[in-house]
């Protein structure tokens, strides 16, 4: 326990100061809220340098021409060291604003400039020719003098050298589009130690300057003190330089009280002379421990803020699962590679990676197993894919950017890295997609390698695709559907065909199940299998099927108000649309906004949407047949959990599923199944359908077998409204008069 606080303590105080080590993105943090700082210091120091320019004018400028010297020596050499801060201040608000922008847009540079390389020749010119034509080597007798003249030979030497850093770092940017973090803190120290050299020359002479009486003797006042005063351009560049620019504290405690020290011992250079009064010392010293404190309680400031955005960061770009990157974060790198210039982006591809029957692992090992495989696999995908781009989509679904030359061969590692996680049988799925132009949609791009994945799902065997031209008809055209399902539906592109139902005792018309067809303006005919399964894959199903449901209640109340003949019509519910809005509720207001007797709608469920959620399908349900909706078990025999289903809910009608009928004439087990379903359909009180009836012979074993209802093409296909009416009074159907 003791040593615990100890090492508590010790943590602590390593931290308060600064010892502890920080991550290199809380590094870049400071740096860059340091390049902001002198944004604000930069614009402050050139304000202040025109104005002192201007009020030298009259001084220096007017006077120097008037008396016959040269006007380049007038203008820039009595006032050079206003004219170097300037230049300096516009060098670094140049460079600093450059750093901040590129930043901003994650570290990549929009377009190449030559300005900040511009702006430090400048300054490296100016203090190169300007240094020549001081006159401050005219005396070193006295100790102001050598002092004043090693001072500017500090400035000039650190402004050389911010110059020459600036122009570095910028070539190098330049030429590369690559940072060098060493170059960048070399500038801003460059320019904290002018600011430091300024405050302590012009302090200093400002100081003595005062009571020389142009000697460059210092004197005292009449008490023979010196006036604290006048260090007031010290004191400002300090602040300046431990306040805004941020430093680690034992940094900031050590340049500060070297800092400090040391000016006092440079004015305190002669034993005789006290140069402040007791009281002035005490504030001197006061001043220096409260700067301190401010500049430490800054830093402790900035290094949460750095620390918290470094772990929202880092939500933000890693998937918590895996560790891979976020999809989000996939994106904008890949973005990022593919709009850099430097980069070659030919031999390089999309993959979009689906592990196939995932759902059998959380199935049989619950969901927590699940997650544990996802975290080996992701581990197993960093090290295959080492030193490209992998992130995690979502799911059991990832994304890479690597070489086509070693695709398939880490493909390959991938499929058995999935053999040594788990025993449950599973593969991989791959869609690839290979960028043309660098200014493109990742998202885009990884949709269409995503759908080139899709292409290949449930075929034993196949395990890659790539996209190619007569997939990306297809693509266009998903897309197509997806951005344009809410127009088609304003448009009336929607349309609800009517496939008939017949009695199978007679042949007479008993009713009728909807179904929705798309007639586009740019593709003509689109087929259900060209729109529904996207539908449902982009979570839109449920408004075409709203759209059908309006659409077949308009029809029946048209027709019922033309005092006609209806038959009942079957509509069908996705499983999605229970999820995505209150299904039972949305059709309960359509039957009631056209006032249908609801002996004249029955509601058809898939088996698979009825084995997906039991709990919610189930109060569904109820509620339908509270509302005296007859419901229908649709496509029975279709999935594996068919007995199950019975045995969860009542139905009013069963209706076979189209694949029992294949290799009818030759496959005598379908015959018997069919007998057997009918049979067990009367016995839990069901009425039979069988759906895909294509033959006589079919028609007339299912009438035999004791189904009451049959539907397919041998008695036709689903009609627009218009020629179903039509066909009716022609009397190619006749409607029966029992119609339940």
């Amino acid at each position: 326990m003791g040593k615990s606080i100890l090492m508590f303590f010790k943590n602590t105080l390593l931290d308060f100061f600064g010892f502890k080590k920080n991550s290199n993105y809380v590094k870049k943090y400071l740096n860059e809220a340091n390049f902001r700082s002198t944004i604000y210091m930069s614009f402050i120091i050139i304000a202040l340098e025109i104005w002192m320019i201007f009020r030298s004018h009259d001084k220096y400028v007017i006077p120097a021409i008037k008396g016959g010297t040269d006007w380049f020596k007038a203008v820039f050499t009595n006032t050079s060291l206003f004219w170097l801060f300037m230049l300096a201040g516009v060098t670094m608000m140049i460079f600093s604003i450059s750093y901040v922008a590129k930043r901003k847009r994650g570290g990549r540079a929009r377009k190449k400039t030559l300005i900040p390389i511009i702006a430090s020749s400048i300054l490296i010119l100016y203090t190169f020719f300007i240094f020549k034509e001081l006159e401050f080597f005219k005396s070193w007798d006295t100790r102001y003098y050598r002092i004043n003249n090693l001072g500017i030979i500090c400035l000039y030497f650190f402004a050389f050298l911010l110059g020459v850093a600036t122009i570095t770092y910028s070539i190098i940017q330049y030429r590369t589009g690559r940072d060098s973090e060493i170059l960048s803190i070399i500038i801003i120290i460059m320019f904290a130690c002018m600011c430091l050299s300024f405050g302590i020359k012009v302090g200093y002479t400002d100081f003595f300057s005062r009571f020389n009486n142009g000697t460059g003797l210092p004197r005292p006042n009449s008490d023979g003190i010196y006036e604290i005063k006048s260090i007031i351009c010290f004191l400002t560049m300090v602040i300046y330089v431990a306040c805004l620019l941020i430093w680690k504290p034992y940094i900031s405690i050590i340049i500060l009280t070297a800092v400090f020290v040391g000016f006092s011992r440079l004015l305190d250079g002669d034993p005789a002379n006290r140069v402040f009064a007791d009281g002035e010392e005490v504030n001197y010293i006061t001043f220096l421990i409260s700067l301190t404190m401010i500049t430490i309680s800054i830093y402790q400031q900035r290094i949460r803020e750095a620390r918290n955005s470094e772990k929202l960061e880092k939500i933000a770009k890693f998937d918590g699962l895996t560790g891979l990157y976020s999809y989000g974060e996939f994106v904008r790198l890949t973005t990022n590679y593919l709009l850099d210039l430097e980069n070659d982006i030919h031999g390089k591809i999309f993959l979009f990676m689906n592990i196939e029957n995932f759902k059998s692992l959380n199935s049989q090992n619950g969901f927590a197993e699940g997650n544990l495989f996802l975290k080996s696999f992701g581990h197993r995908l960093a090290e295959i894919f080492e030193g490209d781009i992998i992130g995690r989509q979502g799911d059991d679904h990832f994304v890479m950017f690597t070489d086509i030359s070693t695709m398939m061969e880490k493909i390959d590692k991938s499929r058995e890295a999935l053999k040594d996680i788990t025993n449950v049988f599973m593969d991989i799925k791959v869609g690839g997609y290979i960028p043309i132009e660098r200014d493109v949609e990742v998202r885009s791009e990884i949709d269409k390698a995503r759908y080139a994945s899709g292409r290949i799902k449930n075929k034993y065997g196949k395990y890659y695709l790539e996209y190619d031209s007569k997939m990306d008809e297809f693509f266009h055209k998903r897309q197509y559907v997806v951005n344009n399902i809410d127009k088609a539906i304003e448009e009336g592109w929607i349309k609800a065909y009517y496939q008939p139902v017949v009695w199978s005792n007679d042949g007479k018309l008993c009713g009728c199940e909807a179904l929705a067809r798309w007639i586009d303006p740019v593709y003509g005919f689109l087929s259900p299998g060209d729109f529904i399964p996207v539908l449902e894959e982009c979570r839109q199903i449920h408004k075409l099927d709203t759209a059908i449901f309006n659409i077949v209640c308009k029809d029946l109340r048209m027709a019922l108000d033309s005092n006609m003949q209806v038959v009942p019509v079957s509509l069908n519910f996705s499983r999605l649309d229970f999820e995505l809005m209150d299904a039972v509720g949305v059709f309960e207001e359509t039957v009631a906004k056209y006032n249908i007797p609801k002996q004249y709608l029955h509601v058809e469920v898939t088996e698979s949407a009825l084995s997906d959620d039991l709990g919610l399908l189930q109060e569904s349900m109820n509620r339908f047949v509270q509302d005296g909706f007859a419901i229908w078990l649709d496509d029975f025999g279709s999935g594996y959990s068919s007995l199950n289903v019975l045995k969860d809910y009542n139905f009013d009608v069963l209706k076979i599923d189209m694949k029992f009928l294949s290799n009818f004439s030759t496959n005598q087990k379908a015959k018997d199944i069919i007998d057997c379903v009918i049979r067990l359909a009367d016995s839990l009180g069901m009425k039979s359908l069988t759906e895909g009836v294509e033959t006589k012979e079919q028609a007339e074993f299912l009438k035999k077998a004791g189904c009451l209802r049959l539907q397919g093409y041998l008695f036709g296909k689903p009609l627009p409204k218009e020629q179903l009416i039509e066909d009716i009074k022609t009397g190619k159907y006749v409607i029966s008069n029992e119609t339940l």
